[in-house]
């Protein structure tokens, strides 16, 4: 019989993963959504004629810049020496992943729901609405980007990746679902956690309405994901002797 301290860890991940869901839900939206062209956008060639644009962009620029910061310290604290320590020092390390996973939530949740669009600086502007091809290479671009990203979480094994497998395990007293993969993928997963780096660049950079605020968290996301994802020549070459082998078996079927 489990008890109940990994009862309520199990149940708190699995609410957690709900959570989640919702944010990411929230932010492809954010980030996938066409944005309409307003007359109020003055083009960043124009700033020196009308110099209180520039001006009215100073307040949401810094609390913009100080949202992503705070969310990329809490990114990086949370997976330092430090917290895991101390995490294991509590017993909760059943729980890291999903602590881990919640604390990005609510921090990107915070984001999302602060932004200050910085609407007086824009470098470019597109309106999709008036042109049916522009607007489905917009659309289509964006989905397929997503897609691969959604598809590789599931690859990369979606349930230890928010924390719930990790806390089933646990109250199943199994050893840790980590250590069932092979070295090769514990190196790789040490390195990078979210899958597509392109994808992601291309779902900041592509949109329709480049605002100054936009431009401050699409720079600000890839250069931490540029920064943060260390992959190496060894993580390269497993996942291309994998690609490989995946088609030897897909040519035998």
């Amino acid at each position: 019989m489990p008890s109940l301290g990994k009862i309520i860890v199990l149940l708190t991940s699995i609410a957690t993963f709900s959570y989640t869901f919702y944010v990411v839900s929230k932010l492809t939206l954010f980030l996938s959504q066409p944005r309409s062209i307003s007359r109020a956008h003055t083009w960043i060639f124009n700033l020196l004629d009308n110099k209180s644009r520039l001006e009215t962009a100073y307040g949401p620029i810094v609390l913009d810049t100080l949202y992503v910061i705070g969310f990329i310290l809490q990114h990086s604290f949370f997976k330092s020496a430090l917290v895991k320590n101390l995490i294991c020092k509590l017993h909760l390390v059943a729980a890291e992943r999903t602590i881990y996973t919640l604390t990005s939530s609510l921090c990107l949740h915070y984001l999302l729901q602060n932004w200050l669009p910085a609407q007086s600086i824009v470098l470019w502007q597109i309106n999709v609405d008036e042109s049916a091809p522009l607007w489905w290479t917009f659309v289509m671009t964006h989905i397929l980007c997503w897609t691969i990203i959604y598809g590789g979480c599931f690859i990369m094994d979606l349930g230890e990746l928010v924390g719930i497998k990790q806390a089933y395990y646990d109250m199943l007293n199994y050893s840790e679902p980590i250590a069932k993969k092979s070295l090769e993928l514990r190196n790789l997963y040490a390195h990078v956690r979210h899958p597509s780096f392109v994808g992601f660049t291309l779902i900041l950079f592509v949109t329709n309405v480049m605002s100054f605020d936009r431009l401050l968290l699409a720079v600000l996301l890839t250069t931490y994901m540029y920064v943060a994802w260390s992959t190496d020549r060894t993580d390269c070459a497993y996942q291309q002797r994998q690609l490989q082998r995946k088609k030897q078996e897909l040519k035998t079927q």
